[in-house]
């Protein structure tokens, strides 16, 4: 009888009536005041890599990847759950990929983002359901200024809205029956870089009409209320434009800076569909829900060459406002300069998570070791995950990326513990030959081997007085004192090593030419020559410093 009852309230627990035997995953401040997102009451963060778009599509196409996945290092894989196969007849759904994606995590002891590619991906509607398309009396397009139809469903009907968000809260009560006590899924992305692509809004009847009426009023309030608070050119222009509580978006915002007022307009619409979907959905499964922007690229300023009105940094303030269910705006990280496109978006208590960076696939220089090393710790970021991650050419056994999540997997706890504290510095070549970071009393300095970017790369964690963990590949590192009673410093001991069940194993003393004679620092990886460094020799230490009187 016993066992029947637990059997019973198992059933229960897994459908998630209430009684759940384990807290959902949540993003909460730590004592720091930094935003993490908590698994099982502890810190979590992702070494992720996220798919290609069609990998995910059926369940044969993903039975070669998993092992692959896991070889990587990855504890966490973001991939697609597209609309058209969810629903493939309206009110019909079809949880067999869902499924099968979740079992086969599971098996690999790998965790999931889905990224739900609905009304909208990369601006366009190519995930949408047939039977949604073919419709265009319910489910309108937009137009563009030459009064033609786009191939983009229009953000301003609220049948799409309606019916989307049955179809996405379907898919987290799915989720919620088959996942609510394993928690393979940790979050869900909602839409994907949504936006209007050719012109900077819609010029459909409808959009013109709503145009032309005033500025919602709790939008108004909001910049009132917050001028200090939001992106300046939003503010200069409303001031500009007589600092009106009340007018249309042309009469408040203007289009004098790269059509201001237009990207606004289409961005509040854009949030507020995306707001009613991720309700639903929350309704549903409350787990942690994001969305993802296409940047803003200096070459290309104007809305319609990326996608108007996506939560790009200049939307932000709107997105955080109009779409309160969202819980992260993430960066899709493409840029040249990488770093200045994180600190747009680590404002407005908005955490750092880079759900896509350096392709593989796209023929740029690979950089991802780099930029995960500095993105965590730096930034203090919840994700970092390169895109197109089952390429085919990252399952060399060598590959760099595969090495870098080992060591910061092995760094995961102490990187967590840190975040917000202001003991861990992130260090990158960028185009830079050396860089410096400051404690108050020491300073490490970082001198690069080559001037080749993203090649050096690293972290440092002070663990006590004049103790520090330092983990990078590529650099020569040094630290001189700030103190001026005791300006000199010595080297007491530099221990190679790892951590083991929580506790620090010394695998190497360092010292001679590995520590530049015991009085230079120390050279990472600590080979002989530089024909022995190769891309898997990252190097974890502890130095142990001696302040010297003079």
């Amino acid at each position: 009888m016993k066992k029947v009852i637990s059997i019973f309230l198992l059933c229960l627990l897994s459908a998630g009536l209430g009684l759940s035997a384990r807290d959902l995953p949540k993003i909460v401040k730590n004592k720091s005041g930094v935003k993490q997102l908590v698994l099982d009451n502890k810190p979590y963060v992702m070494l992720a890599g996220e798919l290609m778009n069609s990998s995910a599509s059926t369940l044969e196409s993903m039975a070669p990847k998993w092992r692959n996945l896991k070889n990587l290092n990855l504890n966490t894989v973001l991939l697609a759950v597209t609309w058209e196969q969810l629903e493939p007849e309206e009110g019909k759904y079809d949880f067999t990929v869902v499924d099968g994606l979740i079992n086969e995590a599971r098996k690999h002891d790998l965790k999931l983002v889905f990224l739900w590619f609905g009304s909208w991906k990369n601006g366009s509607s190519g995930y949408a359901p047939y039977w949604v398309m073919k419709d265009t009396k319910r489910f309108p397009r937009m137009r563009g200024q030459d009064g033609g139809n786009l191939p983009y469903l229009s953000n301003f009907t609220q049948a799409l809205t309606d019916i989307e968000s049955k179809a996405f809260s379907a898919l987290m009560s799915h989720i919620r029956q088959i996942d609510s006590a394993e928690q393979t899924v940790l979050m869900v992305q909602v839409e994907n870089e949504v936006g209007l692509l050719g012109d900077s809004r819609d010029r459909s009847l409808k959009a013109e009409e709503l145009f032309r009426k005033d500025v919602p009023e709790e939008l108004v309030k909001y910049i009132s209320k917050n001028e200090k608070k939001i992106l300046p050119e939003i503010i200069g222009q409303w001031k500009v434009n007589g600092k009106k509580t009340q007018g249309s978006w042309q009469e408040l915002f203007g289009n004098e800076s790269h059509n201001l007022a237009d990207e606004m307009f289409m961005g509040w619409h854009y949030a507020r569909h995306i707001q009613q979907v991720a309700s639903a959905g929350k309704e549903a499964y409350p787990i942690p829900m994001f969305v993802n922007a296409w940047t803003i690229y200096p070459k290309d300023p104007i809305p319609g060459k990326y996608p108007s009105g996506g939560p790009n940094a200049r939307m932000l303030d709107i997105y955080q406002l109009a779409a309160p269910a969202i819980d992260v705006l993430a960066v899709d990280n493409y840029n040249e300069d990488y770093i200045s496109k994180l600190k747009e978006y680590d404002r407005n208590d908005n955490p750092v998570f880079v759900p896509e960076a350096v392709a593989l696939s796209r023929g740029e220089k690979w950089s991802g070791p780099a930029k995960a090393f500095y993105t965590l710790a730096e930034f203090d970021a919840m994700c970092f995950s390169p895109f197109a991650i089952d390429n085919y050419s990252v399952y060399n056994e060598k590959h760099s990326l595969k090495a870098a999540y080992e060591v910061l997997g092995n760094l995961l706890p102490l990187i967590a513990k840190e975040q917000g504290t202001g003991r861990m510095r992130g260090f990158m070549q960028e185009g830079n030959t050396s860089d410096r970071i400051d404690f108050g009393d020491y300073e490490m300095h970082v001198n690069y081997h080559t001037a080749e970017p993203y090649e050096g790369y690293g972290l440092v964690i002070r663990l006590s007085e004049d103790e520090f963990l330092v983990s990078g590949y590529s650099v020569n590192i040094s630290f001189s004192s700030k103190n001026k009673k005791r300006p000199g410093i010595s080297y007491g001991t530099i221990r190679e090593g790892r951590f083991v069940n929580g506790e620090w194993k010394t695998l190497r003393y360092l010292g001679g030419d590995e520590a530049m004679q015991g009085v230079g620092g120390v050279k990472m990886p600590p080979v002989y020559t530089n024909e022995e460094k190769t891309p898997d020799l990252i190097t974890t230490v502890i130095v142990k410093l001696i302040p010297v009187e003079p």
